[in-house]
């Protein structure tokens, strides 16, 4: 059945929400709790919508090994700019000046072959603050802060793939919950964790949301 929805109330996020600064390893993220007020909503739609591929080459590992997709809804003109409660709120707790994000992107993943315990997500870096909102109710894992840009040898567009074991690399993993919001600054490298790679796989997906405030 289709569902029509504004994003400003599919994405809404909760009234009186308060943050906790954390401390990982040499970093610090905020963390908030119950951030949308309708998670189920966006669960239930993340189950039954089509998926679009993310970052896929013909001789690239997508859709042969995992499934790695991405569906980017636009926030402006879609009552976001209307209802500036999201910024509003992000801006009280630090600062935004001169930056600014385009859309809400909802990451969808699973494996198709199922890796070593070794294997994680690419580690990569982000000219932007990175505001993620874990929405899967799996939470196997969650996002890895690493110490040092460890040497990936392959695209993100090839191969999302990188073991751990190859570098002796210090990593911090911010544990993933249904609707928590973690903020941290996209310049650390960082990539997706996850703790048991059998718990995305055979229909079960890892779901999260993310809101890219890029550096002006």
């Amino acid at each position: 059945m289709t569902q029509p929805y504004l994003s400003s109330h599919l994405f809404e996020i909760n009234d009186n929400l308060s943050h906790q600064v954390n401390s990982l390893g040499p970093y610090e993220y905020i963390s908030i709790d119950n951030f949308y007020k309708r998670p189920e909503d966006i669960y239930d739609m993340l189950k039954v919508s089509w998926a679009h591929n993310w970052k896929i080459k013909k001789d690239g590992r997508n859709f042969k090994d995992y499934y790695d997709c991405r569906t980017s809804i636009p926030l402006e003109n879609n009552g976001f700019d209307r209802d500036n409660k999201t910024s509003d709120f992000l801006k009280s707790i630090f600062s935004l000046k001169n930056c600014h994000c385009k859309s809400v992107d909802m990451n969808i993943f699973q494996w198709i072959n199922i890796p070593k315990s070794s294997i994680q997500f690419s580690p990569h870096q982000d000219p932007s603050f990175n505001i993620l909102i874990y929405l899967d109710k799996i939470n196997s894992g969650g996002t890895a802060l690493y110490e040092k840009m460890p040497k990936v040898k392959v695209l993100e567009e090839m191969d999302i793939r990188f073991d751990t074991n190859e570098e002796n690399v210090k990593y911090h993993v911010i544990p993933s919950t249904f609707n928590r919001c973690v903020i941290f600054n996209g310049n650390i490298p960082h990539g997706g964790y996850i703790e048991d790679h059998s718990k995305y796989s055979n229909d079960t997906w890892r779901y999260n949301a993310v809101y890219f405030y890029d550096f002006n």
